[in-house]
Order: structure tokens, then C-alpha cells, then sequence
């Protein structure tokens, strides 16, 4: 994985917290692949594809006030696919705080790179 590809990765990480904080349901294209996926262990079943996003994003989950992605490493990678774990922090609006660990399968698309896969597990380790 060259610098370049590791930057893009980077920022569609961070592009991931700004569009949730903000709420910006329609840009979820942005950061998902067109039949990206979802998961929030023990939380949320898998959902899939933009309808199924847009509806767990919009009307299942418990948002906190600010999400902060972290500690990014791609595990192994090359110019189309990459494996991604990274750390998470969230900022609850009674200042309480959450954390996880994202685990993502990334894929090329024609707009950059989007999440295939998302498996969101709050307040576990990670074993990279």
C-alpha cells in the first residue's frame, strides 16, 4: 500500500465522522460502497445497500454528540481492495464517552475509496 492510497484511506475515515455528526444521511454514498454494509456488534444486525443504511443511520441508532476515528492500521492492502482496523472515540451529549473498534474492508470505487464492509464493536480490544 503506497502513501497515497494510505492518505485516501485516512481520509475516508475521518470524512465518516463528519457526515454522521452532521447528520448528512443523503452523503452516506460518500463514504459506502454502493452495497456497503453495516454491522454494530450485539447491537445492530447487518443492513445493506443505501435504503438499509440510510434507515439504520436515520431512525435505528443512538447517536452520540461527535464521533473521533483513530489509530488506523491497513492490514493489508493493495490499489483496489484494502483491510482496515482503526479505534473509535465518541463523545456522548451528557460528556459521557464511548470507544471501539471499527473493522473495515475498503474497495476502490470510481469516487475514491468506499467502506464494502463495517463491523463497528463498542468497548472491545483489537488484536491487530
Amino acid at each position: 500500500m503506497n502513501a497515497a492510497n494510505y492518505a485516501e484511506i485516512a481520509r475516508l475515515l475521518a470524512l465518516y465522522c463528519h457526515i454522521v455528526d452532521d447528520k448528512a444521511w443523503d452523503r452516506l454514498g460518500e463514504i459506502f460502497a454502493d452495497n456497503g454494509s453495516m454491522t454494530v456488534a450485539g447491537i445492530h444486525d447487518t443492513h445493506c445497500g443505501p435504503d438499509e443504511l440510510r434507515e439504520l443511520y436515520a431512525e435505528k441508532m443512538k447517536h452520540p454528540l461527535a464521533h473521533h476515528s483513530t489509530s488506523v492500521v491497513v492490514i493489508e492492502g493493495d490499489d483496489a481492495r484494502a483491510s482496515v482496523v482503526s479505534k473509535w472515540i465518541t463523545v456522548r451529549i451528557d460528556g459521557g464517552t464511548g470507544t471501539g473498534v471499527y473493522r473495515d474492508e475498503l474497495v476502490r470505487a470510481s469516487g475514491g475509496w468506499r467502506i464494502a464492509t463495517r463491523v463497528a464493536t463498542p468497548g472491545r480490544q483489537s488484536s491487530v
